[in-house]
């Protein structure tokens, strides 16, 4: 068997759901800072959850920043960094992750019109 390094940093709840794949060097992270004060750009610290859903494939060197959830067979491309939530079904890449296209068996419309398969 083989191992893959993954990094989560576990402020707040990481939650992986079943069947998801996950490629190496993924960095998963759950807190930032408030940058509010143009003296302290790394203002005081937050925690948010981050959510994997089932059946959601995580390509190699993808960053997860806090707070997003990657619904239900989601896909990321390798070397994305993903700043919001993926809708189920739907094949996300690049920096910042936006919608490529919906995968084989979606059910829904993408935002902005995209038909599903």
């Amino acid at each position: 068997m083989l191992t893959t390094p993954l990094y989560l940093n576990a402020s707040a709840p990481i939650t992986i759901g079943d069947r998801v794949g996950i490629g190496h060097h993924v960095v998963i992270i759950t807190d930032g800072h408030d940058m509010q004060d143009p003296h302290n750009r790394c203002g005081p610290g937050h925690a948010l959850p981050v959510t994997v859903e089932d059946g959601v494939w995580i390509g190699a060197r993808v960053t997860i920043l806090p707070g997003v959830t990657l619904r239900r067979g989601s896909v990321v491309a390798a070397g994305s960094v993903v700043a919001r939530d993926v809708p189920e079904d739907t094949l996300v890449g690049g920096s910042p992750a936006r919608a490529i296209r919906r995968l084989p068996g979606a059910k829904h419309e993408l935002p902005g019109g995209t038909a599903s398969e």
